[in-house]
This record gives structure tokens, sequence and C-alpha cells, in this order.
């Protein structure tokens, strides 16, 4: 597929460009969150991403993975941004580098945050039903489309439609509950 979006590219097609970026905006935001923290300089670079992408469209080389050239792209574009935020004339000294006690502490808090959420969601999973879990996981966490869940568990679309309705209910229910906070 990924030839057959390059060669779509080429002609002009902006419904590939569009196809690309809801296909894989997600996946880089995450990325990019990853690697700098900051969503605006996230979005931002994405953006660039996708606006040189179209720009040299014509001179684009073969690409075997979209994603894989998106994400690499991406993270030298934060790279480059982070660098202007905050030049470092010798990237081999970054253990000596001076950073602010408070900005420490603000990833230290994401981090351990992050780390409760994920516990919380982790037990609230393992309230669901066996099949609701098992949807949620392949919807959410394996970036499966509808289709793909129905031919993987042999279940109508309308049904998967439903039990992950349900399960995102429930999720929503035992995370707002006082249930899930004590962990």
């Amino acid at each position: 597929i990924d030839s057959l979006l390059l060669q779509a590219l080429r002609q002009d097609d902006e419904r590939a460009l569009s196809y690309l970026f809801s296909s894989q905006y997600n996946k880089l935001y995450r990325a990019g969150i990853k690697w700098c923290l900051d969503s605006d300089v996230t979005e931002e670079c994405i953006q660039a991403v996708f606006q040189d992408l179209w720009q040299y469209r014509h001179k684009l080389t073969e690409i075997q993975s979209f994603e894989a050239y998106l994400k690499t792209s991406l993270k030298r574009r934060i790279g480059r941004e982070m660098s202007k935020k905050q030049p470092y004339t010798d990237l081999s000294d970054m253990e000596t580098l001076p950073f602010s006690v408070s900005a420490y502490e603000d990833v230290m808090i994401r981090q351990e945050t992050d780390e409760n959420l994920k516990l919380q969601l982790g037990a609230a999973l393992e309230e669901l039903t066996p099949r609701q879990k098992e949807i949620i996981v392949l919807k959410y966490f394996e970036e499966l489309s509808y289709q793909e869940i129905a031919s993987r568990t042999g279940l109508q679309v309308d049904s998967i439609y439903k039990a992950l309705h349900e399960g995102i209910k429930r999720l929503k229910s035992l995370l707002n509950s006082g249930l899930m906070r004590d962990l």
C-alpha cells in the first residue's frame, strides 16, 4: 500500500496526503510527545512534516514504510525545534547542561501521573468482560480497524461497536468512581 500511496502523491493526489495524515497522525503524536514532552511543538512539527511531504512529493525516493519515514522525519524536525529553543554547542556535554529543577520536577510528576493512570486503566480493564477487554485492546492498543477486529474475533462489526461502546462506558464509570483512585 505504501508504494501505491507514493505513486498517488507523485501524481498530485491530495487524497493520498489526507489518508496518510489521518492514518498516521495519532502514531506520530504519541511518538512526538515521547521525544519532547511538548504537545505544541509536536503538533507544529507534524504539520511541518506533512507540508514538506507535499512540497517535495515529486523528489521522494522509494519509501518502504511511510510510518517509519514519517516518524524519522518527525524526530529530526523535533530535534531541530528543540535545539532552537535550547541550543547546545556540544551534544556530548548533555550531562553537564543546567536543567532547571522545576522542569525536572514537572517531568517527574508527569511520569508519576502517567504510571498512576496506567495502573488505574489496567485495573479497570480487568473489571471488564473478557470480550470487552479483547476488543478495547485490539482497537486502541493494537490499533486495528473494525474490519480487522471482525476477522480476528469472528464477530460482526455491529457486535464490535456495541461491545466497544459498553466497554468504554464501563471503563469511564470505573475510572470516575473512587474505586480506581486508591491504587
